[in-house]
């Protein structure tokens, strides 16, 4: 069996919110808030879901997506301080075929008027797999959906 070397690359966004760190935190840990915005295939159909937010925790996801395609991301948490970071790690697979491994940091900081977020993903493209504008696309949605989120109440 012949393997494609691994692939590496990352990516940065940032956004600025309306609503405080907190407020921005609370809507990564709890689980019902966090699927209401997170999902970067709106249209999907999540059969799988849960969350354990502490350090060491895992999350794991399972959908399908409007194609057929079963989408497997499996994370875990690695570093969290309340309303000002967040780290973790995570796998995605689709049709029980791996595509990426990720390390993903989240920094939140109170601003006059609001916070912001900034995220950087560093991944590792397996086996030939290479989406970086779709999987930056998706980031974007979810975080456009983060702040929609949020930002309403």
């Amino acid at each position: 069996m012949t393997t494609t070397p691994t692939t590496h690359t990352s990516f940065v966004l940032e956004r600025r919110f309306k609503a405080s760190a907190a407020r921005v935190f609370a809507a990564w840990a709890d689980p019902a808030t966090k699927l209401r915005w997170n999902d970067c295939h709106a249209q999907t159909h999540v059969p799988e879901f849960s969350m354990d937010f502490r350090p060491g925790g895992h999350e794991i996801y399972r959908s399908r997506l409007p194609d057929g395609t079963r989408l497997a991301v499996d994370k875990v948490f690695l570093d969290i301080a309340e309303n000002a970071r967040i780290v973790f790690a995570y796998s995605m697979a689709a049709d029980g075929r791996a595509l990426s491994a990720s390390l993903v940091t989240v920094e939140l900081a109170d601003t006059p008027g609001g916070s912001t977020l900034k995220l950087t993903e560093q991944l590792a493209y397996l086996d030939g797999h290479m989406d970086i504008e779709q999987r930056r696309r998706g980031t974007e949605e979810g975080l456009d959906r983060l702040m929609l989120e949020v930002d309403a109440t």
